[in-house]
């Protein structure tokens, strides 16, 4: 029978590093945040070969001081969190002390940093695999940090070959991410670039160091975005049920139960959303998160005005650091939000609201009345749109037809009447006569078993 005894300190540190970095994203997210957390307005995000042969994030930020240069990359060493405590009033985007560790483990890891003292003389620091530091020397380098990851995973050949199989997918992964924290950091300016292993460097994407999202999401996604986007700025006002954090928390200071959803969301009107949900970016107090339950909500009302498409999301949930847990997944993505189900009711009633009061507008020479959704009291809302494209809200009891142009499209959510009067009465004259020309083709073709009437 086998002996229990402790793991050897450099497999656990191998196995746990494992779990911190697990692909592409996870380098980049780790790196960006901690240029974020020291302050930076600049962040340069650099590629070679789409990162199969390195990775390169540099930064204006505070820059290492010479005392933390022994402990910088050590595994739990942090100057971001002292007790467990701290949690609850978190701040920043790290606070486990273990990225740059990992990183020592699965590639090539090295630092330049600059204080800004010290300019123009910086230090490269070269790290063994443990995190321990190893070489120093003396470069040139401006105020900052810049860090350097070569051949990731270099050292674990199956996840290396999975890397390389799966880069396309991996890529497009990161250049998403990357996305959204350039749309939510207002004054950083991102620059994110690729080099080919022949070629030449390509800026793929830059933002200015904005003062606002608006500004952001105009530099990354264009202007035209902008014009089919409703503004979010929501208050989902309720008393969540107070648990024993919460009532410490109001006890020693006072603790804000306030929740404020904002961002931008894309207009309720047919044509001004997406053909599928690739740009839905969801964020609790700036940090980039997955909540699946409050992307369901958004585009469940989204699809009761727009049912044929998906609509463009950004938002953030901004709330008191003791309504939430962060520290739930390696990759802090996953985040436990105290009352979500009293979040998300007050969030849907909030959406609903907002759509409601949007005015739609389609092209000029269309028109036509759209059900959009069935009221609460068999009441139908519909949108009645002219032909100057300008649409207005009425409601109707139970209605049943839609009217629209001969070159219009169909509507989004359509009625469907049983008699061929009304059948006819739902198409262009364009689409008759189609349907008329199959009808005799049939006809010709199967005299004796087709006899409906076109």
């Amino acid at each position: 029978m086998a002996t229990i005894k402790p793991i050897e300190g450099r497999t656990v540190h191998q196995i746990q590093s494992g779990q911190v970095i697990v692909d592409l994203c996870s380098v980049v997210k780790e790196l960006v945040e901690n240029s974020i957390d020291a302050g930076a307005s600049s962040v340069d995000v650099r590629f070679k070969n789409q990162g199969l042969d390195s990775i390169e994030v540099q930064d204006n930020g505070s820059g290492i001081s010479h005392d933390d240069y022994d402990t910088i990359a050590l595994k739990h060493y942090t100057s971001k969190l002292s007790t467990y405590s701290d949690l609850a009033t978190l701040e920043t985007f790290g606070f486990r002390g273990e990225a740059l560790s990992s990183l020592c483990a699965l590639s090539r890891f090295s630092i330049v940093t600059c204080l800004a003292k010290d300019v123009p003389k910086g230090t490269r620091l070269e790290f063994e695999i443990s995190g321990k530091l190893g070489n120093t020397s003396v470069v040139a380098a401006q105020k900052g940090t810049n860090v350097i990851v070569e051949n990731l995973f270099h050292n674990l050949p199956v996840r290396r070959r999975e890397l390389e199989r799966n880069i396309k997918r991996e890529w497009n992964k990161v250049i998403s991410l990357l996305n959204q924290y350039a749309c939510i950091q207002t004054g950083v300016k991102f620059t994110v670039s690729q080099q080919p292993s022949k070629g030449k460097r390509i800026v793929l994407f830059s933002t200015k160091g904005n003062p606002t999202t608006r500004e952001n999401l105009v530099n990354i996604f264009g202007a035209k975005t902008m014009m089919v986007l409703v503004k979010l700025d929501m208050s989902l006002d309720f008393d969540p049920t107070v648990s024993r954090g919460v009532k410490n928390a109001q006890r020693s200071e006072k603790v804000s139960t306030e929740v404020r959803v904002q961002g931008y969301v894309s207009r309720p009107a047919h044509g001004e959303g997406r053909q599928t949900p690739d740009r839905q970016m969801f964020f609790v107090n700036g940090r980039p998160c997955g909540l699946p339950q409050f992307a369901k909500v958004f585009n469940e009302v989204y699809k009761a005005y727009n049912s044929s498409q998906s609509p463009f999301i950004l938002a953030d949930i901004q709330l008191d650091t003791h309504l939430y847990d962060v520290n739930v997944s390696p990759d802090k993505r996953t985040i436990l939000l105290h009352d979500q189900n009293r979040m998300l009711e007050n969030l849907r009633e909030a959406l609903a609201a907002l759509f409601r009061s949007q005015d739609y507008s389609i092209p000029v020479g269309q028109s036509y009345t759209q059900k959009l959704h069935r009221g609460t009291q068999g009441t139908v809302i519909n949108t009645e749109v002219d032909g100057d494209g300008k649409g207005t809200q009425t409601e109707a009891q139970n209605t049943k037809k839609s009217t629209f142009t001969a070159n219009e499209p169909r509507p989004a959510v359509q009625n469907h009447g049983s008699s061929s009067e009304d059948e006819d009465d739902r198409f262009p004259p364009r689409s008759k006569q189609v349907r008329k020309t199959r009808a005799t083709q049939q006809k010709r073709h199967h005299p004796q078993t087709y006899s409906r009437k076109i």
